[in-house]
């Protein structure tokens, strides 16, 4: 007589291990690269501080990374903040400090972690003559490649510099800048039905008449905005990337004239955000094969029982 429990253990064993050893991943990166940015009057000569008889300003930064609900973050305010890297899983960290660097552009990087870095160095204007142009700078990225439920995360980064003033002669504002964007999403064909994978950056400036609380000038550019979005999903796997060349972009916008002896606020935000979430369940045909192993080794011990024939 045929020994069903032994031949069904190897069937049902066969199957548990492919369930364990099945993997998915996900790998998402936002990288924005703000610089030489300055201010200059209508005449294309950067502001000095002597140019206005009032002027205070705050620059402040954050940088979080999560993984399964546990976050890493960290903040800095002052002239030039300078956020030490963030991460939290493995491999951490990911990347050097102050690395801005895209990882690849082709090839996703594998682990399991959140992570985010950000940088700024220098000023818009020129302050007692020095040289203007100010560098901001920010990553996020994230990865799950491990088998496990629900591996979430996600990594945020940024930064605010905020500048209040009243000019001591009515003038308009350029804005000028280079700005470098990167994003990646990618997920593998091997992902679940909710695996997802997004890579996102915003970046903004705009002027508010304290007075009237009325904004005055915005600008948001789309290259730094809703183009500067990617994301994949189970049901479009693969890569999808955002300047994959690594072009700077010449960006500049001028605000309408600004009077002189009149509150004003300009502020620039400048953002990178990630997101993965991975869940990794046995797949049907998996199940259906334990399911089958596990009914067929019941039945085989019920019918030794009924013929008394010892367990093999």
């Amino acid at each position: 007589m045929i020994d069903f429990s032994k031949g069904l253990l190897v069937v049902a064993a066969t199957a548990t291990f492919g369930m364990q050893s099945a993997s998915a991943g996900t790998f998402a990166s936002a990288i924005l690269d703000i610089n030489n940015f300055k201010i200059s009057h209508s005449n294309g000569s950067v502001y000095w501080n002597t140019d206005f008889s009032k002027l205070t300003g705050v620059n402040d930064a954050h940088a979080t990374a999560s993984l399964n609900g546990v976050h890493k973050s960290l903040s800095s305010i002052g002239p030039r903040p300078d956020v030490a890297h963030q991460c939290i899983g493995s491999p951490c960290p990911a990347f050097g400090e102050n690395n801005f660097t895209p990882f690849n552009t082709k090839t996703p990087m594998g682990g399991n972690f959140g992570y985010a870095d950000q940088n700024f160095l220098g000023s818009a204007i020129s302050v007692n003559g020095a040289a203007a142009g100010a560098r901001s700078q920010t990553r996020a990225d994230v990865a799950t490649t491990y088998n496990m439920q629900f591996a979430n995360s996600n990594s945020s980064v940024g930064s605010s510099n905020t500048m209040s003033f009243r000019l001591g002669a009515s003038d308009t504002m350029t804005v000028s800048f280079d700005a470098t964007p990167f994003a990646m999403a990618y997920s593998s064909p091997e992902g679940r039905p909710v695996t997802t994978a997004n890579a996102r950056i915003s970046w903004s400036v705009n002027i508010v008449d304290l007075a009237t609380g009325e904004t005055v000038f915005e600008y948001a550019p789309a290259r730094l905005n809703s183009m500067a979005a990617v994301s994949r999903t189970h049901g479009n796997n693969g890569t999808s990337l955002y300047n994959e060349s690594g072009t700077i972009f010449n960006m500049a916008a001028t605000s309408p004239l600004l009077m002189a002896n009149r509150d004003y606020q300009i502020t620039v935000q400048h953002n990178t955000l990630v997101s993965a979430l991975q869940q990794e369940v046995p797949e049907p045909g998996s199940l259906a094969i334990v399911g089958a192993g596990l009914f067929a080794m019941t039945l085989g011990r019920r019918l030794r029982k009924s013929t008394g024939q010892p367990r093999g």
